[in-house]
């Protein structure tokens, strides 16, 4: 009787203490099948963790991937589709997403002040807490996406589009907004000291004055 209890619970302790590891490491079935196609495909894979520090990852299709945790340090993403993938808690530092599709992905708290993100999609994505300072995002269409408490503190984002997104308490100090679309978007709590406004077109349709710093006239 005693014996059975002591393999119940060295079973248990070795399962509580191996299946985090197991459940919180990425597939390795998806990590080879990802490297070893051209160019780098893998598609609602879970790719957690893994470590690609330095990687060309050009036309790479990684939609609805799992990229929680991952090492992506200076990668290069040009191109590629990353729409609906999870990136929250990456390291993303100096990653170069120029042209790349990153429509409904989460990006949430992430760190892209030192990002590439030239012509990148970013229509209904998830930038909520995000810091997206001294970036450049001229044209890229943010429509429906979600800045919610962002840092955009000096971001470029003339002739963006910021139709229908939330950029409720997000801080948009001394940034560039000139002729971009905020039509419909949620500025409640929005922060735009500095901000230049000129040809904006407001949240209610109309567009803004010439001259329009730090307020829509």
């Amino acid at each position: 009787m005693i014996e059975r209890i002591v393999v119940r619970l060295v079973v248990f302790i070795t399962l509580f203490l191996v299946m985090p590891n197991i459940s919180h490491s990425f597939s390795s079935a998806d990590f080879k099948h990802m490297k070893t196609t051209g160019p780098h495909q893998c598609i609602g894979c879970d790719l957690s963790g893994m470590d690609i520090e330095g990687w060309e990852m050009d036309d790479a299709i990684l939609k609805n991937s799992d990229l929680r945790r991952t090492n992506l340090t200076q990668v290069e993403f040009e191109l590629a589709d990353l729409s609906g993938v999870d990136l929250r808690d990456a390291n993303v530092f100096r990653v170069v997403f120029s042209r790349a599709n990153l429509s409904k992905a989460n990006l949430s708290k992430l760190n892209l002040s030192t990002t590439t993100l030239n012509d990148v999609n970013l229509k209904q994505t998830n930038l909520s807490e995000t810091n997206l300072s001294d970036g450049f995002l001229q044209g890229v269409d943010l429509s429906g996406a979600n800045l919610h408490n962002a840092v955009c503190t000096r971001l470029t984002l003339k002739h963006a589009k910021l139709n229908n997104a939330d950029l409720s308490g997000a801080t948009f100090d001394y940034a560039d907004l000139e002729e971009a679309n905020l039509s419909a978007a949620n500025v409640k709590n929005i922060k735009l000291n500095g901000t230049k406004l000129s040809g904006a077109i407001w949240t209610d349709g109309h567009k803004c004055k010439d001259h329009s710093v730090g307020k829509c006239l």
